[in-house]
């Protein structure tokens, strides 16, 4: 799928960590989006943007990208995507593998193929990387989420459960 015409796909540069911060605050208080509201303390949400900050300088485990509104005098961050590359380890192998960590779009660009342009430039960066296997956790019950990467080709596999244990004793 192309990208929409006004919209430009690149990696993320860490000047920006700024401005995505900001879309980030807002898009938890504008969407009540379970996916985002996991982080909503100020004390976890600042240690996740230094988590950030160390990565992308650092070049390592987090592969960041954009995608920007060109309006010719002024570029506009309005979605953003993040794999985190991680080795797994099973009773046979051990492989690199890519877990989507962020995927978000400014709501007035949802539906014109932004999160899919954002995903088949983060699929194409993780692919050069020779990692073939990608997975993405949501919380349940977010329809919305699993039908958008349903339809780019994630199947479920798993059910994880969690439990919190200061919560049960």
């Amino acid at each position: 799928m192309p990208n929409p015409p006004d919209i430009i796909i690149r990696r993320m540069r860490v000047e920006e960590i700024d401005e995505i911060q900001s879309l980030y605050v807002q898009q938890i208080q504008a969407d009540d989006n379970p996916l985002t509201s996991i982080r909503i303390t100020p004390k976890q949400h600042a240690w996740e943007m230094r988590r950030l900050r160390q990565q992308l300088i650092a070049e390592q485990r987090y592969m960041p990208i954009v995608a920007l509104l060109d309006d010719k005098n002024n570029s506009q961050i309005v979605g953003y995507t993040a794999a985190i590359i991680e080795h797994q380890a099973s009773l046979f192998e051990v492989q690199m593998l890519a877990s989507i960590d962020e995927l978000w779009v400014v709501p007035e660009h949802r539906g014109r193929g932004v999160g899919s342009a954002l995903m088949e430039e983060l699929f194409t960066q993780i692919d050069a990387l020779g990692i073939e296997w990608v997975k993405v956790q949501m919380p349940v019950n977010n329809e919305e989420t699993k039908a958008f990467f349903d339809k780019i080709g994630f199947v479920q596999k798993t059910v994880e459960m969690q439990i919190h244990l200061e919560c049960n004793r």
